[in-house]
């Protein structure tokens, strides 16, 4: 029996030299996904209500809001009139059950804009919410990326988004909708996953951006809130315009005939002078900042085969600053991306557009 007892002791002392050893190592210190992700954003996006009065706020005309992406059909406007939109707080799990904390009051006064996957809320403070639409699996933004983040969900969620899934599906009685539930939890790590693809590469054009699990509150007629689950973001809300608000169109590309009269297109000429007087030292920032995102689109599409969907809508330039910055970070996988006619690669379309903006700066006269 003594001798059977040898080998189990020995094991023992060399797991705990072994754990030792591997805590004292810099490897075992390698901040985490999330740890990197989310560094510096509670200083970035900290608030003080109580120092709400002495914030001055950024000026309607001086914010990058395209009304044509404010438009709604009459259905969409009827649905906003009668169940408006009341707030969003983030939901986690605690106590063993669901949490709310940090409470964003929204208003339809108060929505600037959506996209192809969110609306965009203006906050009392100079903030924006972003709160995601319904969209279905089958939807293209849900490729290769969705399908990473799935295998290693622990990865993209903080411990206790885990819970409140788990939580959240032992509470339904539905398959269907335990389905929703995983489905949107996924949805917000792969949010998480394309901020970083390209935060890691361009981390001083790309806004601080947190992603959080939200609750929208909506009002209805008869005084019960309707109440959806959906992932959100909150980023610092700029001084700036659309890039396209910087350009003038005065000069037609040449088409034939029916192209041209159906579909017209016009040369991008930047106005240097729209929104204030552009240096040439800050336009040539803006090229170096234009080149770099070229880059980036370009190493994306070529070594990961991912689309950057990047247009003159997610692309702002700062007001007074006149700093090129990105807002919108959403990846496709380039097979599930639809090229136009003249460009059989998809990420030319965007590059070629940014090129474009280069020349008209005429820098080299």
């Amino acid at each position: 029996m003594g001798e059977e007892e040898k080998p189990s002791r020995f094991k023992s002392i060399r797991d705990k030299v072994f754990s030792l050893w591997n805590s004292n190592q810099p490897w075992s210190k390698i901040p985490q996904f999330l740890e990197l992700l989310e560094k510096g954003l509670d200083k970035e996006l900290f608030h003080d209500p109580e120092r709400e009065s002495e914030e001055e706020p950024i000026p309607i005309e001086d914010l990058p809001v395209d009304e044509v992406l404010r438009q709604s059909g009459p259905f969409r406007k009827f649905y906003e009139w009668a169940f408006p939109v009341s707030h969003v707080f983030r939901i986690t799990h605690r106590y063993h059950r669901e949490f709310l904390d940090n409470f964003l009051p929204l208003s339809n006064a108060d929505y600037i804009g959506r996209g192809s996957y969110k609306f965009v809320y203006k906050l009392p403070w100079n903030q924006v919410v972003k709160t995601g639409k319904s969209k279905l699996p089958s939807d293209a933004l849900f490729g290769t990326l969705y399908k990473e983040v799935g295998r290693d969900l622990e990865k993209y969620l903080k411990k206790e988004e885990i819970a409140l899934k788990n939580f959240l599906q032992g509470k339904s009685r539905f398959e269907s909708t335990q389905d929703e539930i995983e489905f949107k939890f996924r949805r917000l790590g792969l949010e998480r996953l394309h901020y970083w693809k390209l935060k890691s590469l361009i981390p001083d054009l790309v806004i601080p951006t947190r992603f959080f699990m939200g609750v929208r509150y909506r009002d209805t007629p008869w005084k019960i809130p309707s109440i959806s689950l959906t992932p959100c973001d909150q980023q610092l809300l700029l001084a700036g315009k659309h890039l396209k608000e910087f350009t003038i169109r005065n000069e037609k590309v040449d088409q034939i005939k029916i192209m041209d009269t159906l579909f017209p297109k016009w040369k991008l000429n930047f106005n240097s002078h729209r929104f204030g007087v552009v240096s040439k030292s800050k336009l040539k920032k803006i090229a170096i900042d234009f080149n770099r995102v070229i880059e980036v689109t370009k190493y994306l599409a070529e070594v990961e085969k991912l689309i950057f969907d990047v247009h003159s809508e997610n692309l702002i330039i700062t007001l007074p600053d006149f700093e090129l910055k990105i807002f919108d970070f959403h990846l496709f996988d380039d097979y599930l991306y639809e090229p136009s006619q003249e460009n059989p690669n998809p990420e030319m379309d965007h590059i070629l557009l940014m090129e474009e903006f280069i020349r008209s700066f005429e820098l080299d006269k």
